[in-house]
């Protein structure tokens, strides 16, 4: 016998019968939700050389990725990240094509445990990429499609929180030469918490002009009628001018959506994968703490692949998606079930393999047995969610029902009519 102290690793999951039905229900919403607006699924290898991740990209700390050594010596990853890997398809597979690209992708991606975080470690996520389109009307389709894929999933209090990278990133450029301080700044204004951003900016000797502006970053979260006058009062060069005409262009094309109730300005945060360039955002459901959804514009990625493709994305935590929607719906309502169970005694063999046969070519789940106390066998099959048992007797099919569920019993009248 195996003697691990715990035989499954910290932040992976095991899914058994109803819960992976019920994962899988809203696993293939999402994936409807993404073909409807005419998006072909891909598929990106599991694992990666290490350079492919490195830090010409940015963002992804190295520290975070599951990496091992092939048998050829190299050093590989994980997928961390499902993005690049899809670029680099956009650019290498498709690069003389100038048409628009819609990419969908369902895919486990694998980080490194954050300490007292409950992070995963293994995560399914789904997320689309639309390379070849520049216009605000691209960032705005993501971001519908992003609202659209929670609300096919029956999820209603949520909002997008939609932001701008050069708005921050053009002022602290301005303001702060150094690389290390303007990431602290970021980190002290994505906690709003402005005392300690005050405390901070009075130690460094940055202009006082360019502190108040910083500061009043912290303000500038909420609905766009409230953020939008100060952000432009605030604009103090052509850059972040340009952000908030930006932020401006994908909201009323996202209220032509009639999603604009659904969206909260914040130009005060960023992301960490720091290949964004343009409009970024993130989905947040009420009463959990944790990111939904996020994306943005990444105009620059397929550069790195020798082709420009201007891009823009989402990818979705399905693993959180799960554990929201079971808030409002109840795993049991995705079981897993059997129709009929056939159960026989050795000489109607034949005839219970070529009936179950049957009844499988008309769409019905079936399974079968031979024939031992049929009394135990409707109590295990009651356990297994089977709703009718078909006792083979001589010529004859004797009906059995184990679960009252409006089911049709007249077998016959099944097979004739299927």
């Amino acid at each position: 016998m195996v003697q691990l102290k715990n035989l499954l690793p910290d932040g992976v999951e095991t899914l058994y019968g109803d819960e992976y039905a019920f994962k899988d229900e809203i696993l293939n919403n999402v994936k409807e939700t993404f073909r409807s607006f005419g998006y072909r699924q891909i598929l990106t290898p599991t694992f990666e050389y290490l350079d492919l991740y490195k830090e010409m990209f940015g963002g992804i700390n190295l520290k975070q990725m599951l990496k091992f050594i092939s048998p050829q010596g190299d050093i590989m990853v994980l997928r961390p990240d499902a993005t690049i890997p899809v670029a680099r398809m956009a650019a290498k597979n498709y690069k003389d094509r100038v048409d628009y690209l819609k990419f969908f992708y369902t895919a486990p991606i694998f980080r490194q445990l954050e300490s007292q975080k409950g992070d995963e470690r293994e995560f399914l996520q789904a997320g689309i990429e639309y390379f070849a389109n520049a216009q605000p009307e691209c960032d705005a389709e993501v971001i519908a499609i992003g609202i659209k894929t929670l609300l096919d999933n029956g999820v209603q209090n949520f909002r997008i929180d939609l932001g701008q990278v050069d708005y921050l990133g053009s002022l602290l450029e301005e303001a702060e030469p150094d690389e290390q301080v303007r990431k602290r700044i970021i980190e002290l204004i994505e906690s709003k918490n402005q005392g300690e951003l005050r405390f901070y900016l009075d130690q460094r000797s940055i202009d006082i002009r360019y502190k108040e502006l910083i500061l009043n970053i912290v303000n500038m979260y909420g609905r766009p009628e409230e953020v939008l006058p100060l952000a432009r009062a605030c604009a103090i060069n052509q850059r972040m001018r340009n952000a908030i005409n930006n932020c401006e262009q994908v909201y009323q094309i996202l209220s032509d959506y009639s999603y604009n109730k659904y969206i909260i300005f914040d130009l005060g945060f960023t992301n960490p994968l720091n290949y964004y360039t343009g409009i970024i955002f993130k989905g947040y459901v009420n009463n959990f703490g944790k990111a939904v959804l996020q994306g943005g514009r990444y105009d620059q990625l397929t550069q790195n692949f020798g082709t420009f493709k201007p891009a823009c994305g989402f990818g979705m935590n399905i693993n959180y998606l799960v554990d929201i929607v079971s808030l409002t719906k109840s795993k049991d309502s995705v079981a897993c079930y059997t129709d009929y169970l056939i159960l026989y005694e050795e000489l109607q063999r034949k005839q219970a393999i070529e009936l179950s046969q049957q009844l499988r070519s008309k769409g019905f789940i079936v399974e079968t047995d031979v024939l031992t106390d049929i009394e135990i066998q409707i109590e295990q099959a009651r356990q297994r969610n089977i709703r009718d048992i078909l006792k083979i007797e001589d010529k004859d099919i004797v009906v059995v029902s184990v679960i009252q569920n409006g089911i049709i019993n007249d077998i016959k009248e099944i097979l004739k009519n299927g």
